[in-house]
C-alpha cells in the first residue's frame, strides 16, 4: 500500500523538479507518473503599488509523488488571488514564505481541508 503526503515515519519530502511532466485529462491536469490531479496556487510577490505587481509566483504540485515546480507567472492587476496564509500568525507565515518545500506542504494540507484539487 502506498503512503501519501509523507505520513510520520515515511521520510517522504517534497522535491522540486524541472522535468516533472503533467498532461490534460478532460478539464484537469494530472501527473503523468501517478495520475493524481495537479494542485496549483498563485500568490503576489510585489506590493500593489509596484509596477511588478502582475508578476506572481505560481506553484504546481503532485500530492501523490510529492514533486512540485514553481515559476514567475503573470496575473492581471485586477484579478484577486486567494491568500491561503491570511489567517496564520505573522511568524508562521514568514516561516512558510522562506521555504518553498514547507509552503507547498502547507498548501497541500490547506487544499485537502478545502476539498479542492486546485486553487488560485
Amino acid at each position: 500500500m502506498r503512503t501519501r503526503r509523507g505520513a510520520p515515519g515515511t521520510g517522504r519530502r517534497w522535491m522540486k523538479s524541472v522535468t516533472w511532466e503533467t498532461a490534460m485529462d478532460g478539464d484537469r491536469r494530472v501527473c503523468t507518473a501517478c495520475g493524481t490531479s495537479v494542485r496549483t496556487y498563485r500568490y503576489r510577490f510585489h506590493p500593489p503599488g509596484s509596477p511588478m505587481f502582475e508578476r506572481c509566483v505560481g506553484l504546481a504540485w503532485c500530492s501523490g509523488c510529492r514533486v512540485y515546480s514553481g515559476a514567475m507567472v503573470r496575473v492581471p492587476r485586477d484579478q484577486v488571488l486567494v491568500d491561503a496564509l491570511a489567517s496564520l500568525p505573522r511568524e508562521r507565515r514568514e516561516s512558510l514564505e522562506r521555504s518553498e518545500r514547507r509552503l507547498v506542504g502547507h498548501l497541500d494540507e490547506w487544499l485537502e481541508g478545502q476539498g479542492s484539487a486546485t486553487s488560485s
